[in-house]
């Protein structure tokens, strides 16, 4: 787990008594987007391979479709979207042209890695 990332985020992660795990950050956002992508351990790992095809420079290999990660909470529908400038745009799906919050990729990747080994 990358601490220091996870730090600079205020993210933590709690297993529920339900199962679930809890992802509290700094960003409500992300908490939100983090936390429904935690009860999808393959569509993490997706998500995972996506990043890593863009970090290590290989963007267009990536299918188009996996570019973005959706993720509904409650009546609010989060769309995450890896950019080509390895950056990371969260958005509400109603309003898609207006981005809530833009983290860098390889952030968003330590987060998910840290996210999957807690998982696991």
């Amino acid at each position: 787990m990358n601490v220091a990332i996870l730090n600079k985020y205020g993210i933590s992660f709690q297993k529920q008594e339900n199962g679930n795990i809890k992802v509290n950050a700094t960003s409500y956002n992300f908490s939100n987007f983090f936390y429904v992508l935690a009860r999808s351990k393959s569509q993490l790992q997706a998500f995972l391979e996506s990043i890593n095809l863009a970090l290590k420079g290989s963007y267009n290999e990536i299918p188009y479709d996996s570019r973005e990660c959706s993720q509904e909470v409650g009546l609010l529908i989060y769309t995450g979207i890896i950019q080509d400038d390895m950056t990371f745009d969260i958005f509400l799906e109603d309003q898609y042209d207006n981005t809530i919050e833009t983290f860098p990729l390889s952030d968003v990747k330590e987060i998910s890695e840290s996210l999957l080994e807690f998982i696991s």
